[in-house]
C-alpha cells in the first residue's frame, strides 16, 4: 500500500514547500507566536503603580513603604492632600494607594492593633486581587519582622508553610508557553490537510484524483501522512527551539511518549481538516472555518478559563474538546514527568473522542468526493 501511496505523499510534501505561505505560517506558528504569546502575556503583574498617603511621617512609616519596591511595585508619589487619591484612582495614574493613619509608628511601639488602608482600583477584578494579594504578603512579612507580640493587621495563628511542585519560581512562561505550542499544533494539524484538499480544488485536480487506482481512504492517508509529519517536524522545533531553549522551560518527561500522544491527537484532529475542505472552495475559506471550530475548542479546553470557573453545565460539556485531554497529557509528561500509568484515562479519552471526530471528517471526505 505504501507503495502505491507514496507518489502521492511525495507530491504532497513537493507543494507544501513550494507554497511560501503555508511554509510561512507553519514555520511562524512554531517560533515567533509561541515566543511573542509567552513573553507578551505574563500572568503576573509587575511594577504596579502606587501612591501613597502618609499621614505617620516617621521612621517605621517609611521603612514599610520601603517594602513596597520593585518588581511588583513602583511609588510614583506622595499624596498631600486626601482629595488627591481620587483623581489619581478615577485617571488610571495609580491603581493602588497606601494610606498610613497618624499615629501608625505610636501603636506599633505600644503593642497595639496598627491598621493600614488600601484603596484599590477594581475596575480590573482579577488584577485587584494580584495586586491585593502582592500587598498582603508584604505586610504580613512586614508584621512577622517588628517586635514579638505585636498585633499588626490580623497575622494567623496557624503557619503555612507552601511547597510549590513542577514550578517552584511560579514562572508564566511556563504555562503559556507550552499552552501556547499545543494551540499551533491545534491549529496547524487542521489547517494543514485542509489546505492540502483545498489547494485540489482550487487547482481543478480533484476529478485526477478520484480516476486514479487509490481508493479514497488513501488518497485521505496521502494528504493526512504528510502533513502530520510537517506537524510532528514544527512540534519538535518549537519545542527545542523556543519553549526549551528561549524559556528555558525543563522538559521533564519521555520526549518519545510526548510525541507519540502528539502524533496520535495530530492524526485524530485530521479528521477536521478533512470535514472543513469538504465545505471550503478557497484557501481563505478553510483557514476562516479553521478560526470558527478552534475558538470553541480553546474555550472547553480550560486553557483561557479554570474548569472550576465555568459554569457546571458548561463543565460537563468540556469533554467535548480534544485540546482538554491533549492540555492534560502535554502538561502531564513534560512539567509533572507522568506517565501512561496516571494518564491512560485521558490517552483513552482522547483517543475516543478524536477517533470519533476522525470518523467524521472522513466519512464528509467520502461523501464530497467519492
Amino acid at each position: 500500500m505504501l507503495k502505491r501511496l507514496w507518489p502521492l505523499i511525495r507530491k504532497e510534501f513537493l507543494q507544501f514547500f513550494r507554497d511560501p505561505a503555508l511554509l510561512f505560517i507553519v514555520l511562524w506558528g512554531f517560533t515567533g507566536i509561541i515566543y511573542l504569546e509567552a513573553s507578551a502575556f505574563d500572568l503576573e503583574m509587575k511594577r504596579i503603580a502606587l501612591a501613597v498617603y502618609d499621614l505617620d511621617r516617621t521612621r517605621a512609616s517609611r521603612e514599610l513603604i520601603d517594602q513596597f519596591r520593585r518588581p511588583y511595585f513602583r511609588v510614583i508619589g506622595a499624596i498631600e492632600r486626601e482629595e488627591e487619591i481620587r483623581p489619581l484612582l478615577d485617571s488610571g495614574k495609580a491603581f493602588l494607594v497606601l494610606v498610613i493613619p497618624t499615629g501608625f509608628s505610636r501603636r506599633l511601639a505600644e503593642g497595639k492593633e496598627a491598621k493600614l488602608q488600601l484603596l484599590i482600583d477594581g475596575t480590573i477584578s482579577n488584577g485587584a486581587l494580584v495586586a491585593m494579594g502582592y500587598a498582603d504578603q508584604i505586610l504580613e512579612r512586614y508584621a512577622r519582622e517588628i517586635k514579638p507580640g505585636v498585633r499588626f493587621l490580623k497575622i494567623p495563628s496557624v503557619e503555612v508553610k507552601a511547597r510549590v511542585r513542577f514550578n517552584p519560581n511560579l514562572e508564566s512562561e511556563y504555562f503559556t508557553s507550552l499552552t501556547e505550542l499545543f494551540v499551533v499544533i491545534t491549529m496547524i494539524a487542521i489547517l494543514l490537510p485542509a489546505a492540502a484538499l483545498v489547494r485540489e480544488k482550487e487547482h481543478g485536480t480533484v476529478e485526477q484524483l478520484l480516476v486514479t487506482p487509490l481508493r479514497p481512504w488513501e488518497i485521505m492517508l496521502a494528504k493526512i501522512l504528510p502533513m502530520g509529519a510537517i506537524v510532528l517536524a514544527g512540534t519538535f522545533i518549537g519545542l527545542t527551539l523556543v519553549v526549551r531553549g528561549v524559556f528555558h522551560v525543563p522538559l521533564r518527561g519521555n520526549l518519545l511518549l510526548f510525541f507519540f500522544v502528539t502524533a496520535i491527537y495530530v492524526f485524530t484532529t485530521s479528521g477536521l481538516g478533512l470535514g472543513i475542505a469538504v465545505l471550503s472552495r478557497t484557501l481563505a475559506e478553510a483557514i476562516l472555518m479553521t478560526l470558527l471550530v478552534l475558538a470553541p475548542m480553546l474555550f472547553l479546553s480550560g486553557s483561557w478559563t479554570p474548569f472550576e470557573a465555568m459554569p457546571s453545565w458548561m463543565q460537563r460539556i468540556t469533554i467535548l474538546s480534544p485540546l482538554r485531554y491533549y492540555l492534560e497529557l502535554g502538561f502531564g509528561i513534560l512539567l509533572k514527568g507522568a506517565g501512561l500509568g496516571v494518564l491512560w484515562d485521558r490517552l483513552l479519552g482522547l483517543f475516543l473522542l478524536g477517533g470519533l471526530l476522525f470518523a467524521i471528517g472522513a466519512l464528509r471526505f467520502r461523501r464530497g468526493f467519492a
